[in-house]
């Protein structure tokens, strides 16, 4: 059994859907239990999702009071509902030791059974990092961490949460502050604030392999460091593509290589749905 965790709004049901659908055929993960935090999903949304349901994934909905976020910085493309995880550990069942989170615009294309079961008893989290020393040692002096930071700053997109550890520790009144004492120099909300209150317990993992990008991919296949990768070499070595930044493949003038997993999942999803309907 595997724990899941989405965090959306009314606009991103589509896509949540998508990404479950990947799960449900191609994680390898035996049973899916699925949380979705939100704040404004109706009956109809929740129905739509729910029809992923069946004996091998349940899906259950936990509604986030926005009211405790006035005044946290977004943007058109960061959302209130990218704060929401961090509220994971008292929003879930005590029960839960750890949840795989997942931004809605990922989609998995091989196994995460070696993912969901990586050894985090030592960290917070495990994920993976998009970003070269120079760029997060810049990351700790803004946030004010000083130059000698060990922390990592990851994207958030994809997470393993150790959320024993976590509420073994967890303080929402640090959050607050942090957010109101630096939420003027934030870039990228979420992931400034793991890297400052948790990012020197972070476990990296390879990010070709668990948060590949179309900018990922290109950087890997002009370095001379690296190994080129071909699409055949994702399909068969990449567990999850992550469509981050705003070339996306269901958008106008998308201009990536990794969107053919995208498409292909969207319309087995779609027939999918068709066969329901019947």
């Amino acid at each position: 059994m595997a724990d899941i965790l989405y965090c959306i709004n009314h606009s991103y049901t589509g896509l949540l859907m998508t990404n479950l659908y990947s799960l449900k055929r191609l994680s390898g993960l035996d049973r899916l239990d699925v949380h979705v935090i939100h704040r404004d999903l109706d009956e109809t949304d929740m129905r739509r999702i729910r029809a992923l349901e069946n004996g091998n994934t349940s899906i259950s909905f936990i509604r986030f009071d926005a009211g405790l976020l006035n005044g946290s910085p977004t943007t058109s493309r960061y959302p209130l509902e990218i704060y929401f995880r961090l509220f994971a550990p008292i929003l879930l069942e005590k029960n839960i030791d750890r949840i795989l989170y997942l931004d809605v615009d990922t989609i998995c294309i091989n196994s995460l059974v070696e993912l969901y079961n990586t050894d985090i008893e030592d960290y917070y989290f495990a994920g993976c990092t998009h970003t070269k020393r120079m760029l997060t040692r810049i990351n700790a002096i803004r946030l004010g961490m000083g130059s000698g930071s060990k922390a990592c700053y990851i994207n958030t997109g994809v997470m393993l949460m150790n959320l024993s550890r976590l509420r073994s520790e967890w303080d929402p009144d640090r959050i607050f502050a942090f957010i109101r004492d630096r939420g003027q120099t934030f870039v990228l909300p979420d992931q400034d604030i793991i890297m400052a209150l948790y990012g020197s317990r972070i476990r990296l993992l390879d990010t070709l392999r668990y948060n590949l990008s179309d900018r990922i991919l290109r950087l890997n296949n002009i370095s001379m460091d690296s190994r080129r990768m071909s699409l055949d070499d994702v399909r068969r070595q990449t567990c999850l593509i992550h469509y981050c930044g705003r070339s996306k493949p269901w958008k106008e003038h998308y201009m990536g290589r990794l969107g053919v997993f995208y498409y292909e999942t969207k319309r087995q999803l779609d027939e999918h749905l068709d066969q329901l309907r019947g």
